[in-house]
């Protein structure tokens, strides 16, 4: 098993992920990023840019995965 870290962006404030998680293959790393994502990004306001950059054990990024909520309209009562 492998060590990745999954540093955190929110709105623009940085959020280094210091303690990592072993996990046994890049599938399982992938979907652990898009569950965390998904837990995230719950709206709170009209707009929210939140990204997961996952590194390997050596730092290297492997990849990032990001989502924009932008609520354009309020929903309607109808």
């Amino acid at each position: 098993m492998a060590r990745f870290f999954f540093d955190l962006t929110d709105n623009g404030e940085f959020y280094p992920d210091t303690e990592g998680t072993d996990l046994p293959t890049l599938e399982d790393v992938e979907d652990e990023a898009a569950m965390a994502l998904l837990e995230i990004a719950m709206p709170d306001g009209t707009f929210r840019e939140v990204a997961i950059r996952v590194r390997d054990h050596t730092s290297k990024p492997l990849f990032t995965v990001k989502v924009t909520l932008e609520r354009v309209r309020e929903p309607s009562d109808e």
